[in-house]
């Protein structure tokens, strides 16, 4: 029987495969994302940033009573500027590294242009330090700087970890962050507006599981392990706030 090429990648192609776990490892480190999955990851961990953020005010509002009118206003209020202004904030840091990736290429297209031998030298360490050997490394050496162009993309690619078909959209970044920060809001502000604090924060930390979950089952890691180490942080660090304002 004929196994199908296929099997190894899952139904994908061989580039598809490769694609999909690069992606799966730079969201993991909230790098820029280009795939669905990594879309709904950062939208469920925007959305679990903001809603812990709007439990901790709602923490305040039970240590410090207030007019529950006023918590409503304030909820919302924090809230929504806080989901701007990290929508802003994302769109403007991809800005910020597309402006750096730009100029770092330029950059590097002048070096080879003034300084041709030492990037042949810096290209041969780094096929040097990835395990290539003579003769095998010389000519891979000779072969990419035959080119200047096969030069210069290779260049991008090794030594500045530039791919710049995952540069990230500035507008796509802080959408997606701003849609998750909302999301958050939709999400935890019925449950934090509980009358009964306890049940709030009851009802807060489920969420806080089902949105860890997701987030571990979208990276294919440990769910069990995620859940536990995100509701602990959530708990702790609402201890904290509790504690520091009885003893400050």
């Amino acid at each position: 029987m004929t196994q199908d090429p296929h099997d190894h990648f899952k139904s994908r192609t061989p580039e598809d495969h490769i694609k999909h776990v690069r992606d799966k490892h730079r969201v993991c480190k909230g790098e820029p994302h280009t795939t669905f999955k990594g879309f709904f990851y950062h939208l469920a961990n925007n959305a679990l940033s903001t809603g812990v953020f709007i439990f901790f005010i709602r923490t305040l509002f039970f240590l410090i009573p207030t007019n529950r009118a006023l918590q409503v206003k304030s909820l919302i209020s924090l809230g929504v500027g806080w989901t701007f202004y990290h929508g802003c904030l994302k769109a403007r840091k991809a800005w910020a590294y597309m402006e750096l990736s730009h100029r770092s290429m330029l950059e590097e297209k002048n070096e080879i242009e003034e300084n041709f031998e030492q990037e042949k030298i810096e290209l041969r360490i780094l096929f040097e330090n990835q395990g290539f050997k003579d003769p095998l490394l010389q000519e891979m050496v000779e072969y990419v700087c035959s080119d200047s162009t096969l030069l210069l993309d290779t260049m991008i690619r090794e030594e500045l970890y530039i791919r710049k078909e995952d540069l990230p959209h500035p507008l796509i970044q802080g959408g997606s962050r701003i849609l998750g920060g909302l999301c958050g809001l939709a999400i935890f502000l019925p449950l934090v507006l509980c009358i009964s604090y306890t049940l709030a924060g009851v009802f807060s930390a489920l969420m806080v599981l089902v949105l860890s979950f997701l987030k571990a089952k979208i990276l294919e890691n440990d769910k069990i392990s995620e859940m536990v180490w995100v509701l602990g942080i959530f708990i702790t660090s609402a201890s904290i706030i509790s504690s520091l304002m009885k003893l400050l």
